[in-house]
């Protein structure tokens, strides 16, 4: 374990407001505590003045399946207060957004968060931290399983990027923050053609897709998106071999699983086996958990777990990320999620995980505004 360094704090508090995520239900409850700042750092890590979080579902998942109390929030956007002794490419008040590690101390919610800074990553000067907190996790978790866990070559590997082309994807849950996601970083990379699944809250997606693509409605049910989707491959001459499964929820991956031709299919809920029956043998199921990009490894009893040496990869795969995510924001190839400001800064974090837990987030990323300015 790397020895804590000191850093100045001659211009930073002693105390920080911090928020605390409890496991309650029906609803999730918060509060507010005072706590001592942070008075050292590891070598590799960075602290943030946090200006902005912003919420996922697994904030207050977590916190329920876990039953445990701690500050959840992982995705902040910020400016550079303190760095760790080994941390060169950041300078103090450095306008970055951060992917804090899932479940370590000081996350998203309180006035500063620390995480290494690998998963600390500059934004553009007319970004906002609100735009840029809603950035982090899910383009990471959409990374992972485009070009880790599917197979698509790195949109930062031109040599090999050639490779993507007239390679369908098929995105389920596509209005998700995920699905959505997932779909810029493919069009970066040249995969396609896309066909995404989706229902309400599409006005933004649907700026996304060009005339190649296609966007079917779940609403019309399971089994017309299964007929038109056979006619769509049969017409195209498709095989349908890479999926992502973004919704995750209520058996959705069996249905999808039956759309493809074999390959993989990316999955995000680790609390099912994944192993029904109508599940096609040609399909693989393959689980994304996100904080492969800090531990390197997936936790014990995990369910569909790639190779112990792919999960090792993820590290320098998301330091490798980021570098690129900060240049394609700086070109302005690449954007933040819809997002809506819960008021009440960090008394509405409650208000907000309760939102996304009985679905009523709207398509939408909910951020917090930390501190004003800037």
């Amino acid at each position: 374990m790397s020895s804590k360094t000191m850093y100045s704090t001659t211009a930073l508090p002693a105390e920080m407001q911090s928020v605390t995520v409890h496991p309650t239900q029906p609803l999730i409850k918060t509060t507010i505590s005072t706590i001592a700042l942070p008075n050292s750092l590891a070598p590799n890590e960075v602290l943030i003045k946090v200006y902005a979080a912003a919420s996922n579902q697994k904030d207050w998942l977590h916190v329920v399946a876990r039953g445990v109390s701690l500050n959840s929030g992982d995705d902040l956007a910020g400016t550079v207060a303190g760095l760790g002794s080994d941390v060169a490419k950041f300078q103090t008040g450095d306008k970055v957004a951060v992917f804090h590690p899932m479940g370590q101390p000081y996350g998203a919610y309180a006035d500063y968060a620390v995480a290494p800074a690998h998963t600390v990553f500059r934004i553009p000067k007319a970004m906002s931290f609100e735009e840029a907190s809603t950035i982090p996790l899910v383009s990471l978790t959409a990374g992972i399983t485009l070009f880790r866990r599917q197979g698509f070559a790195a949109p930062w590997d031109p040599e090999t990027m050639g490779k993507n082309g007239q390679q369908p994807l098929l995105v389920y849950g596509a209005t998700t923050a995920l699905g959505t996601y997932a779909i810029k970083l493919a069009k970066l990379a040249g995969v396609g053609p896309i066909i995404a699944i989706g229902g309400g809250s599409s006005e933004y997606l649907r700026t996304l897709l060009t005339e190649d693509d296609v966007f079917l409605d779940y609403r019309t049910g399971m089994e017309q998106i299964r007929n038109d989707i056979g006619r769509i491959a049969k017409e195209r001459n498709l095989k349908l071999l890479n999926a992502i499964d973004a919704f995750s929820a209520s058996g959705s991956w069996v249905d999808v699983s039956q759309m493809l031709d074999g390959g993989r299919l990316s999955v995000f809920s680790g609390a099912n086996e994944y192993d029904e029956a109508r599940i096609p043998t040609r399909v693989r199921i393959v689980y994304t958990y996100v904080g492969t990009g800090h531990e390197g490894a997936y936790k014990p009893g995990m369910p569909k777990q790639p190779a112990a040496e792919d999960a090792q990869g993820d590290v320098k795969f998301a330091e490798e990320f980021f570098i690129w995510l900060a240049d394609m924001l700086e070109q302005g190839r690449y954007t933040g999620h819809p997002y809506e400001v819960v008021p009440g800064g960090f008394s509405g974090v409650a208000k907000g995980l309760n939102r996304l837990q009985y679905g009523q987030a709207g398509g939408k990323k909910l951020v917090y505004v930390v501190w004003e300015g800037l």
